[in-house]
C-alpha cells in the first residue's frame, strides 16, 4: 500500500532513489541517470559554496562586530556541512527507509486502514510549498538589492546553496513529521480495534488478541528502530545550522542600526519559517501518547 502520495518526490530533490512502483504495488530503489545526476548536482553546489566560503570571507551582513562576522561566517560555512551529512544519512540509511515503508504498508494491511487521506501530512507539505515560494521571494528581493550587487561567484554559489538547503532540509523535516503522522494513525487504529476486543471479555479471542498486541509490537519496534536510523541523523544536522542561524538573527536583530520598522519586518519575515520547522517536529511528535491510548479506560 502506498503511504504517502509525496514520499518519493525526494529523488527529484537529490535526497535518495526511493520510488513507488505502480506494477509492483511497492516501494523500491530505482536509480536512474537522473538520479544519480541529482545527487551529483546538489553535492557539487554544496561542496563549491563551502570551498568559496572558506577561501573568502563571505558574510550575509555586516555585523558591525567581529564576533558577528566571525559567527555569520561560520553559519555561512555550516550551510553546506550540515546539509550534505544530513543528505549523506539520508542516502546511506534509503535501504532501512525501504523497509520501513514496506514493513509500515503491511501493517496497513492488516488494520484496513490508509494513510492517503490523512490531513496532517498534506498540510505539512503545503506549509513546504508555502514556505519554499516565501522564501524564493525573501531571496529574490534580498539577492537582487544586496547579496549580488557586485556578481562575485562567492557570492552567486553561497546564495544558491542556501536557496537548496531551505528546499531540502523542509523537506526532509516533511518527510519526518509524516511518517510520525502515520505512525500516530496505525497507533491509534490498533488501539481502538485493542479496546474492541477486550469490550466484550465473554467472546475474547485469544487469537485475535495476540494478532493485535503482535501489531502494537510491530508498530513500536518500527518506531524505535528503521524510524530513527532513517530520521535520527538527518534531523541532528538539520537542528544544528537551524540553531545557528536563528540565534545569528536574533544577535543581529540587537545590534545598533536594525531598530526601524522595516529592518523589524524584515527580520521577522526571515526567522519565522525556520522557528516553524525548529518547533513543528517537536508538536507533531507525539508518539508517547499514542502508545497505551487505552491505558485510562482500561482496569
Amino acid at each position: 500500500m502506498k503511504l504517502l502520495k509525496f514520499l518519493h518526490y525526494q529523488r527529484y530533490l537529490g535526497l535518495s532513489n526511493l520510488d513507488y512502483s505502480q506494477h509492483q504495488q511497492r516501494y523500491t530503489l530505482h536509480g536512474t541517470c537522473v538520479s544519480y545526476g541529482l545527487q551529483f548536482v546538489v553535492a557539487v553546489i554544496f561542496v563549491s559554496a563551502f570551498v568559496s566560503a572558506l577561501a573568502e570571507s563571505v558574510n550575509y551582513m555586516q555585523t558591525n562586530s567581529l564576533t558577528g562576522n566571525i559567527y555569520d561566517h561560520a553559519v555561512i560555512l555550516t550551510v553546506s556541512v550540515t546539509q550534505l551529512l544530513a543528505n549523506l544519512w539520508f542516502r546511506a540509511h534509503q535501504q532501512a527507509q525501504v523497509t520501513l515503508l514496506r514493513r509500515l504498508s503491511k501493517v496497513m494491511r492488516l488494520l484496513k486502514v490508509s494513510t492517503l487521506a490523512l490531513g496532517q501530512p498534506r498540510w505539512v507539505y503545503r506549509l513546504w510549498v508555502a514556505v519554499c515560494l516565501w522564501y524564493a521571494m525573501m531571496i529574490g528581493s534580498f539577492g537582487s538589492n544586496i547579496w549580488l550587487s557586485g556578481m562575485k561567484l562567492s557570492h552567486i554559489l553561497t546564495l544558491l546553496a542556501f536557496a537548496l538547503r531551505l528546499l531540502c532540509a523542509n523537506f526532509q523535516f516533511t518527510l519526518y513529521s509524516s511518517m510520525v503522522c502515520v505512525l500516530q494513525r496505525l497507533l491509534a487504529v490498533q488501539g481502538e480495534l485493542l479496546q474492541v476486543l477486550l469490550g466484550d471479555p465473554s467472546g475474547i479471542s485469544r487469537g485475535a488478541l495476540a494478532r493485535c498486541l503482535r501489531l502494537h509490537d510491530e508498530i513500536l519496534m518500527l518506531s524505535q528502530g528503521e524510524f530513527v536510523q532513517v530520521y535520527g541523523g538527518v534531523l541532528l544536522f538539520l537542528f544544528l545550522y537551524q540553531v545557528m542561524e536563528c540565534v545569528l538573527i536574533a544577535y543581529v536583530s540587537t545590534l545598533e542600526g536594525f531598530r526601524s520598522m522595516q529592518e523589524l519586518a524584515r527580520i521577522v519575515c526571515w526567522i519565522s519559517p525556520m522557528l516553524v520547522y525548529l518547533i513543528l517536529p517537536l508538536m507533531i511528535n507525539d508518539l508517547s501518547n499514542q502508545v497505551s491510548p487505552w491505558g485510562a479506560t482500561l482496569p
